[in-house]
């Protein structure tokens, strides 16, 4: 099996590589060349997406049996279809969960609608758009896509997501020191972390079950948890009590304006939370790292790398 990573030299797609290339399949990862793929996971292609011209290149200089891509927006996979159309086995896409929005129904199935509430701002709107791009190749062009619908993702690697929907370290410097906290809105919103390993596995799991294309998967952790729960469960890993109170969203971004965002603290202030059955069932894929052991793991990381 040929696979082409599409920005695979960090996080997300490093653990995907070490999934494919530990399977056995040979693994080339495109990237910008900042950061080089190791070695033993596969062979890096260096290529900036947005030259059109050596991206056209790269996904036909041969028929790829498996193209995952994990960085691409709307208009980047408007130009893939439009480039390979069906000349490639199977093409893999990062979806997220945040398309769901402010779901109606808890959790959310991968058969709701997309969100597109009259008069609502959605924050993972342009996760939409990719997706509709997708479908509709799908359904009109027989283009051979899966979406894979992550939640959010953390473990070695990356900062987690800290309690004000970004990854600060500041945060965590702050919650480690006992310094009170404020999260906005009232912490009951429910998150569906993911552990970068599981999530990495999915998009195997997918390639190896050609019955997956033209579907879409909702890939998470084993269950949701509450904001402030989360929030509790990061200062456990670090061996603290956590100090935190609640406020409006603006509030707390006119109190942190410099680790904050409008966005991230809509972000952690709605429900993001999907039904996984769909995955577990057709890919025969579900999640093997529990939250709390995640956490502590992803903890460890950030004190090895001197960031808390």
């Amino acid at each position: 099996m040929q696979v082409l990573l599409i920005g695979g030299s960090r996080f997300l797609g490093r653990e995907i590589a070490r999934a494919f290339t530990t399977h056995g399949a040979e693994v080339f990862a495109m990237n910008r060349g900042n950061r080089p793929l190791e070695p033993e996971l596969g062979h890096s292609i260096v290529c900036d997406k947005g030259d059109r011209t050596s991206f056209a290149n790269v996904l036909r200089v041969r028929r790829w049996d498996v193209v995952v891509d994990t960085i691409l927006n709307a208009e980047d996979l408007q130009f893939v279809v439009d480039t390979v159309g069906s000349c490639v086995g199977h093409f893999i896409h990062t979806g997220s969960l945040g398309v769901y929005g402010d779901a109606r129904q808890i959790p959310a199935t991968e058969a709701l609608p997309l969100a597109d509430h009259k008069g609502e701002e959605i924050v993972f709107d342009y996760k939409i758009a990719q997706d509709r791009v997708l479908l509709r190749a799908v359904q009109e062009r027989g283009f051979p896509a899966t979406i894979l619908r992550q939640s959010y993702i953390y473990g070695p690697g990356d900062i987690p997501l800290d309690g004000w929907g970004g990854r600060s370290a500041s945060f965590f410097h702050k919650l480690r020191d006992g310094e009170p906290l404020l999260l906005p809105s009232d912490g009951r919103a429910l998150l569906h972390p993911g552990h970068v390993g599981d999530l990495a596995r999915a998009f195997l799991h997918a390639a190896l079950r050609p019955q997956s294309i033209g579907q879409v998967y909702n890939v998470a952790g084993p269950h949701a948890i509450m904001m402030r729960d989360y929030v509790a469960l990061l200062a456990e890993a670090l061996g603290v009590e956590p100090q935190f109170t609640f406020a409006p969203l603006q509030e707390v971004h006119a109190r942190y304006p410099e680790q904050t965002n409008e966005r991230g603290l809509r972000f952690i202030s709605q429900h993001m939370c999907g039904s996984i059955t769909k995955a577990k069932e057709q890919l025969g894929w579900e999640p093997q790292i529990s939250l709390h052991q995640g956490l502590r793991e992803n903890v460890a990381w950030m004190q090895e790398e001197g960031l808390v």
